[in-house]
C-alpha cells in the first residue's frame, strides 16, 4: 500500500511542477507582451522584464541585452514547461519511462534555477535571489523525493 501512495505522490509532483512551469511560462510570456504594448489587461504582472533592464542598469548594459536575455528566460522556460508535460504524459506508462522524462525535465530547469542564483548575485539582487533559491530549492526538494521515496 504505501508503495502505491508514493508512486502517486511521485506522479503529483510531476504534475505539479507541469502546472507550476506552465503557468510561470503564461505568465510571464504575457507579461512580456503587456510590456511591448502588445496587449493591455490591468491583471497582467508585467515587472520581470522591466525589472531585468533596471538590474542592468548598474552596468551600463545596452538596451538590447535585456531583450535577449529575457528571450533566454522565455525560451528556457518553454522547454522547461514542455518536457515536464513530456513526462506528464507519460505518466500511465512504465515508470521508468515517466522517470527519465521527469528526471530531464528537473534537470533543465534547475539549471534554469542556477541561472538565476549567479544573475541575482551579479546584479546584487539579493532578495530577488531569496525568493528564487526557495522556488529552486522547492523544485530540487521535488526531484530528490522521485529517488529518496521508498519503493
Amino acid at each position: 500500500m504505501l508503495r502505491n501512495q508514493n508512486i502517486k505522490f511521485k506522479k503529483i509532483l510531476i504534475l505539479f511542477w507541469t502546472c507550476w512551469w506552465l503557468i510561470a511560462f503564461w505568465t510571464d510570456l504575457s507579461g512580456s507582451f503587456k510590456s511591448l504594448g502588445l496587449i493591455n489587461v490591468k491583471w497582467i504582472y508585467a515587472d520581470n522584464f522591466p525589472g531585468l533592464q533596471k538590474s542592468l542598469e548598474m552596468y551600463s548594459a545596452p538596451h538590447w541585452l535585456a531583450v535577449v536575455l529575457f528571450i533566454g528566460i522565455i525560451v528556457w522556460m518553454l522547454i522547461s514547461t514542455l518536457l515536464f508535460i513530456h513526462a506528464s504524459i507519460a505518466l500511465h506508462k512504465d515508470k521508468s519511462i515517466w522517470m527519465q522524462r521527469a528526471a530531464r525535465a528537473f534537470i533543465v530547469s534547475l539549471s534554469l534555477w542556477l541561472a538565476f542564483f549567479l544573475a541575482d548575485q551579479i546584479v546584487m539582487k539579493f532578495m530577488l535571489e531569496e525568493n528564487h533559491m526557495v522556488q529552486g530549492g522547492f523544485e530540487l526538494l521535488s526531484f530528490f523525493a522521485l529517488y529518496v521515496l521508498p519503493e
